[in-house]
Parts: C-alpha cells; structure tokens; sequence
C-alpha cells in the first residue's frame, strides 16, 4: 500500500459511508475529499470535476512508481476494484472459488435489483408527502399509492425475503459464514429498508440480527467516527 495514494471522494447523507467502512476494515491509510450536498439535495457540480457523472463515491488511486491514476465509480466496481488490487490476504473475500464467485454477484445485486425497488418507494414516498393543495394531493397520493402497491413494495418484499432466507444458509452473514465485502455493501439498502418502513422488521429478524451483528464491528464504528467528524451521520 506504500505505493499509492487513495482519495475518497465522499458526499455526506450517500452511499459512499460504505466505501470508507471497506478500507478501514481493510487497515488502509486514505483521505477523504468531503462534499456537501445543494440545497436541493443534489451533488455539487464541483464532483464533476472528478468524474463526468459527478456522482459519489469516487475513489481515486495514485500509483508513485508508474504515475497512472484511476478514478473508479459506482459502488460495486468500486468494492471489486479494491478487492482485487488490496485485499491480498482474502479478508473481505473469500479463498473457495465458489464463494469468491457469489461475493461477486452480490457486488452487482446490491445497485442491479436490490436498490431500484427502494429508490422508487423513496421518491413515490416523497410524492405522497409533497405539500400540494387538495385536490392535488389527493391524486397524487392516490397514484403514488397505485404505483407502490403494484410494483416497488411487492419487489421489495421479494428482495427482502431472498436476502432473509440467504443469511441462515451462511452462519449468519451472506457468504462463507463471515464478514465479506458483500455484507458491506448490502448493509446500506437493507437498513434502509428497515429504518424507513418500508417492511416490518419483525418479518425479518435473520436481516435485523445481521444489521446488528456488522455493525459491532470496529471498523464500522471508526469508520462512523470519521461521517461524524464531517458533520453526517452516514
């Protein structure tokens, strides 16, 4: 690791708390390049700066001998990347082949199925609650409502009960009977899931003991730290 230098590119109240969750768990030395949302809840045009999309994270990596930089987006390439290029000894992945191989998929579960259902059910939920005047409202309520019940709520609970029938088969974790780098990155959406209601945590108590048991994890807590440090509480 002497040989390059690693930004995070971080954006408070995002995804990208799991990035730093991934490195420090793995012990490696990076700096985070903190962010602030607009107004309107957007990322700043100054991310675009650092990628076209303007998206975060971000991880950018500096190598000294050869002077090459790569700068790696979306959150799963991101987890692979790492893996691949710093976690040597397996911590975060996993020695059997097979094993190795579902980490991979969960990699690109976690944005490809799991997080379109939930983005939906967060921007229908944000139209149910708009302040518009009746008889607006109304309708807007009503359709989003439609909406939900026909295809985002059904979708999450079929994600949901895939993941909570998945974590009895594997010790307790996703893959292998240990912490991966699947746990992380999953660990986002499925709080998400609890926190905001859109389950009853109570249908799904194998993901909520899970939730509970990574986050005992010290490298969440450092990693925590650092979030608040920068004034987010993620």
């Amino acid at each position: 690791m002497n040989n390059c230098t690693i930004k995070v590119h971080w954006l408070n109240k995002s995804r990208a708390f799991r990035v730093l969750w991934l490195l420090d768990h793995l012990n490696i030395t990076y700096e985070i390049v903190p962010y602030e949302r607009t107004p309107g809840f957007r990322a700043p045009e100054s991310l675009k700066k650092i990628h076209p999309l303007g998206r975060s994270p971000i991880l950018e990596v500096e190598y000294k001998d050869n002077g090459r930089k790569d700068i790696v987006a979306e959150s799963g390439y991101i987890f692979q990347y790492v893996l691949e290029h710093f976690d040597k000894e397996g911590k975060l992945n996993n020695s059997d082949p097979q094993q190795a191989e579902k980490i991979k998929y969960y990699l690109h579960y976690a944005e490809g199925s799991l997080q379109p259902p939930l983005f939906f059910e967060f921007i229908l939920g944000l139209a149910k609650n708009a302040k518009l005047m009746f008889p607006l409202s109304y309708l807007t309520n009503k359709v989003a409502t439609g909406i939900s019940e026909k295809y985002s709520k059904g979708e999450v609970k079929n994600q949901l009960d895939f993941i909570e029938g998945e974590i009895p088969k594997n010790d307790g974790y996703l893959v292998g009977g240990k912490l991966s780098a699947a746990d992380i990155l999953l660990s986002f959406p499925l709080d998400t899931a609890l926190g905001r209601g859109y389950c009853d945590p109570n249908d799904y108590p194998a993901i909520a003991n899970w939730l509970k048991k990574i986050k005992s994890e010290p490298s969440y807590e450092k990693s925590k730290s650092k979030a608040k440090e920068l004034g987010s509480d993620y």
